[in-house]
C-alpha cells in the first residue's frame, strides 16, 4: 500500500469511528432520540435531590411531562401519590428517550424500543441493538396543594 492511500484510508477510519460516537452521545429532553443522562443527584454518596411540576400539567390520565431526567405520567384519575409514577426519563440501555404509552400502559424507549412496566420491570429488551437494560428507576412522589415531586435518591 502506498503512503498516500494509507493516510486516506486512515483518516476515513478515524472519521468514520468519530462521527458514530458522536451520534449516539449528545441530545436533549425535547428530542426523540439520544438524551444526555443527568449528572449528579441520582445515586452514589446516598445523595438525593427533588424535582417538581405542577398538577396541571398531568391533568388527564396518559399525560405525561419530563423535567430534569424525571419522567412524570399520569395513571389514575385522582390527585394521590398512587395515580402518578415519577421514573428516569432516560434509558438505562444506551440512553434513549423514555415515554409512556398509556394506551398500551407501558414505558417505551424510542431509540431501541425498549419496554417496562409502570413500575419499572422490564418487560422487553432493546430491539435490533446488542446489549441489555436494567429495570428502571422509580422514584417516590409527594403531592403538596398544586404540586408533585419526586425524589430521586
Amino acid at each position: 500500500m502506498k503512503r498516500g492511500e494509507f493516510l486516506v484510508k486512515g483518516v476515513l477510519l478515524a472519521c468514520s469511528g468519530a462521527c458514530a460516537l458522536t451520534a449516539c452521545s449528545t441530545g436533549d429532553d425535547g428530542g426523540g432520540g439520544m438524551v444526555t443522562p443527568p449528572v449528579g443527584g441520582n445515586g452514589g454518596g446516598g445523595s438525593s435531590s427533588t424535582v417538581s411540576v405542577e398538577l396541571s400539567s398531568l391533568a388527564s390520565v396518559g399525560d405525561q411531562i419530563t423535567k430534569e431526567g424525571v419522567l412524570f405520567f399520569r395513571i389514575g384519575f385522582g390527585n394521590s401519590n398512587s395515580d402518578f409514577v415519577a421514573t428516569e426519563a432516560v434509558c438505562p440501555h444506551q440512553g434513549g428517550q423514555l415515554i409512556w404509552v398509556e394506551d398500551q400502559g407501558y414505558i417505551e424507549c424510542q431509540l431501541h424500543f425498549a419496554r417496562y412496566e409502570n413500575d419499572g420491570d422490564t418487560i422487553r429488551g432493546p430491539q435490533n441493538a446488542s446489549g441489555n437494560t436494567r429495570d428502571l428507576k422509580i422514584y417516590s412522589t409527594s403531592i403538596s396543594g398544586g404540586t408533585i415531586t419526586a425524589t430521586k435518591s
